[in-house]
């Protein structure tokens, strides 16, 4: 008797529509996708240097607040130790008194670390709220998240942010 070896075949898949679909669910998951964009601090930066200098102006000492974070990351504020989580009040009471004309001279040293630069920061943007907010409590009789867009202009301009930050040369007289 003889055996009738039959080869038989595996049957396959039929891939070629695989790459279609996958192209598909890409470009699906791409359109679909909704892309968050970072906040970060607000600063408007200084405007690009003109070929004339400034003549320097007269800053009244007491409207200026001078903070200096260090290389250990320890805050001076007018040349006296200070620690950065009590800032905001110190801050906020600095406007208040010296009012629209205050200045806020913030000065790190390159070797100083983020943390502590974001964190004053932090606490000059918490000062700079508390002060705007209880002007709208005072002005508008409700706090400056109740404001329509026109009082909340009118609180910026009484309290307007004044934040000079001063880049620190690097030792070596490189910038």
């Amino acid at each position: 008797m003889i055996i009738d070896r039959r080869h038989h075949r595996v049957p396959g898949l039929n891939t070629t529509s695989t790459a279609d679909i996958s192209f598909m669910l890409l470009i699906f998951f791409l359109v679909t996708t909704s892309m968050n964009v970072d906040k970060g601090l607000r600063h408007q930066l200084p405007p690009a240097p003109k070929q004339q200098q400034q003549a320097p102006s007269e800053v009244d000492k007491r409207h200026l607040m001078v903070l200096t974070i260090g290389a250990d990351g320890g805050l001076t504020v007018d040349g006296q130790p200070a620690r950065i989580p009590t800032m905001s009040h110190r801050i906020a009471t600095f406007i208040r008194k010296a009012g629209s004309s205050h200045i806020i001279r913030l000065s790190a040293d390159p070797q100083s670390t983020y943390d502590s630069y974001f964190q004053l920061q932090n606490q000059i943007a918490k000062a700079y709220s508390d002060v705007r907010n209880a002007m709208a409590i005072t002005h508008y009789g409700h706090p400056l998240r109740q404001c329509t867009d026109y009082q909340r202009a009118a609180i910026q301009q009484l309290c307007p942010q004044r934040v000079v930050e001063e880049v620190a040369p690097q030792k070596g007289g490189k910038q």
